[in-house]
């Protein structure tokens, strides 16, 4: 499990996925702050996806005001 926060400010996160076995597949479910996401106004905005990865990818997650992420690794 990978995790993120912020605090009143929004930003980008970014990372190589270089930790993960070479050669092999895994499978990120990806619970991030959804496009309209606001600790104030939208709270409770967020988004689920699934995206096939391998130690060769860069995840990008963008974070907003007040918010975070999540990411679950599962080898397939």
């Amino acid at each position: 499990m990978i995790g993120g926060i912020t605090d009143e400010h929004s930003r980008t996160s970014s990372f190589l996925c270089s930790f993960l076995d070479a050669g092999k597949k895994y499978t990120a479910t990806i619970y991030r702050d959804a496009d309209n996401a606001d600790w104030k106004k939208n709270p409770e905005a967020y988004f689920i996806k699934k995206k096939i990865i391998n130690n060769k990818s860069r995840l990008i997650i963008n974070l907003a005001a007040g918010g975070g992420y999540a990411i679950s690794i599962l080898a397939q």
